[in-house]
């Protein structure tokens, strides 16, 4: 659902969670691949994990505290955010893996296109993912915050590193990648891409226009500023439940 004039976006629903939480299973014990090819419609045999990663993921999937809950949520979602990318990601584009700490430090995430018959950088998409009771606060202070630091150079090494490294993945020598980097730096063909968690379940247009408001305050082009939202009655109880599916997709792999 658009967020029009502020941003353009999507508006998700979890019909199969059970589909999903196969997929967050596989990336959760390092089988990002294994999850992207089953979006491309191809199964493989189950994977084979240790005991010490199986005894780690139940400890991590259920938390005791509210800090260990928020970390799980936020790890949850933003596998389902990097799900969301990879089923909209175009050939001529790579997306950087989720991360498998709720921790990390750096860029969320990071797509970037390239122009196949000159293979130079056209676009790097930054990705901010926030699963929060609390959306408004969140977009307010800490996305739009992370996205102005990455127009004004701020972050431009963690951006350079992520970007890079995914440009080789996709073949570029070192002088491509030089190149690369230079347009990266000095041309700046940026876009932008918030993910938020919001209530309740019924969240219309008008609701999405006030959240993303002060979108357009980044002097950005609008088709280079997305939003996207996950509607939900209770986020933490509907985690809790979609980690419960998570580590029943876990306790089935073979030690």
């Amino acid at each position: 659902m658009s967020a029009l004039p502020q941003c353009e976006g999507e508006q998700w629903s979890v019909d199969a969670p059970d589909d999903l939480a196969q997929l967050v299973a596989l990336v959760l014990v390092g089988q990002a691949f294994h999850a992207a090819l089953i979006l491309v419609g191809t199964q493989l045999a189950p994977p084979k994990i240790t005991a010490g990663l199986k005894d780690t993921l139940d400890k991590d999937l259920h938390p005791t505290t509210e800090k260990g809950i928020e970390h799980r949520d936020g790890l949850l979602f933003e596998i389902i955010c990097w799900v969301a990318a990879r089923k909209g990601k175009t050939g001529d584009e790579k997306i950087d893996n989720s991360h498998l700490k709720a921790t990390n430090q750096g860029t969320d995430g990071v797509k970037i296109t390239v122009d196949p018959a000159t293979k130079t950088l056209t676009k790097a998409t930054v990705y901010e993912y926030k699963c929060t009771i609390h959306a408004r606060q969140k977009f307010q202070s800490q996305v739009l915050k992370s996205f102005r630091e990455y127009i004004s150079g701020k972050r431009d090494n963690q951006l350079a590193q992520a970007v890079l490294a995914l440009l080789e993945s996709y073949g570029f020598n070192g002088y491509e990648l030089k190149t690369a980097y230079d347009t990266l730096i000095q041309t700046r063909p940026l876009a932008f891409e918030a993910s938020l968690t919001v209530s309740p379940s019924q969240f219309p247009a008008a609701k999405c226009v006030a959240l993303f408001k002060d979108y357009d305050s980044l002097q950005v082009a609008l088709d280079k500023r997305g939003g996207n939202t996950l509607p939900l009655d209770d986020v933490r109880a509907w985690f809790a439940d979609f980690a419960d599916r998570v580590w029943a997709r876990i306790s089935t792999f073979d030690v």
